[in-house]
């Protein structure tokens, strides 16, 4: 029998708090959903009182600056949201005794490597997105949290917010040239399958101190490849173009596909390749749309 809990889920709003949201219904557990408008987490004394007066047991952490190329401009608020207030959740689940589930990036990686990154490679982010986000790590494992993880992920897509598959399908649909990177490799995942593990393993996660784990869905492809694919399970025709991303000033890593044996393999989870899981989520999730999928 599973415990009923109180969850709080930080970053509502994003794309990995609300496909959370949209599962809720499905588990047995008490959520309290939080945008940053609602909840300021760079507050430490508002973040307690709220934590305090709602018995929460567990934090999931969804809230991120995600915005590779503004975190180049915008470093306080960057930094503070990745890292400062990271810091500060970790620190009341350490007084406090709450579990924690932090989200993070592929981007920690410097994207040399040729085959798919694993929890004990060197990190080395190359932007300040990915810098922080290591920072944030750093935050939480220093505090040596008992049942909690770090999940890193990499190129969440949904039905829900702005994503990549948004951008592509919105340009197929208005019969737009679309130019796409080649020379960026990773490993596209389905932000509701994320969702779903994620309230699966909380009942069943048991630890003295964080551990990492890497969550994606199975294969990895070029930026291009992906749009190629999203154009071929919608079957509408559309201009593709590849090209190189070299030129731009801001470093992204190469490659930076993740190996999600890990967690497949310590909790029994059944992944699918991100071909299956995109398919499946165009076929479920965009039936609003004219395309004969």
């Amino acid at each position: 029998m599973v415990i009923k809990k109180n969850i709080l889920v930080t970053g509502s709003n994003g794309q990995l708090g609300s496909c959370l949201k949209y599962i809720s219904s499905d588990y047995n557990h008490n959520f309290i959903f939080k945008g940053k408008n609602d909840l300021d987490i760079t507050d430490f004394y508002r973040v307690e009182d709220f934590i305090n007066k709602n018995k929460i047991n567990i934090i999931i952490n969804c809230a991120a600056y995600t915005n590779v190329n503004l975190a180049e401009i915008n470093l306080v608020d960057c930094r503070d949201i990745n890292s400062n207030a990271v810091d500060n959740i970790a620190k009341l689940c350490y007084k406090l005794n709450i579990q924690l589930i932090h989200i993070s990036t592929d981007y920690v990686f410097g994207g040399k490597k040729q085959t798919p990154y694993n929890e004990n490679d060197r990190t080395n982010p190359i932007n300040f997105y990915g810098l922080t986000k290591l920072e944030g790590e750093k935050n939480v494992l220093k505090y040596d949290l008992k049942d909690s993880m770090i999940i890193r992920t990499s190129w969440l897509y949904s039905n829900l917010k702005s994503n990549f598959l948004n951008k592509i399908i919105k340009k197929i649909d208005e019969k737009s040239k679309i130019k796409v990177v080649h020379d960026e490799v990773g490993s596209p995942t389905n932000a509701y399958d994320l969702a779903k593990i994620i309230l699966d393993i909380i009942p069943n996660f048991q630890c003295k101190k964080t551990q990492i784990y890497h969550f994606s869905n199975l294969g990895f492809c070029s930026r291009y490849e992906f749009a190629k694919k999203i154009a071929e399970i919608v079957k509408k025709e559309c201009f593709l173009t590849p090209i190189n991303n070299s030129s731009s000033s801001l470093k992204r890593p190469k490659f930076s596909a993740l190996d999600s044996s890990k967690i497949m393999k310590n909790f029994g989870i059944q992944n699918n390749t991100w071909q299956t899981s995109l398919k499946t989520c165009l076929e479920l999730n965009f039936t609003n749309l004219s395309y004969e999928i």
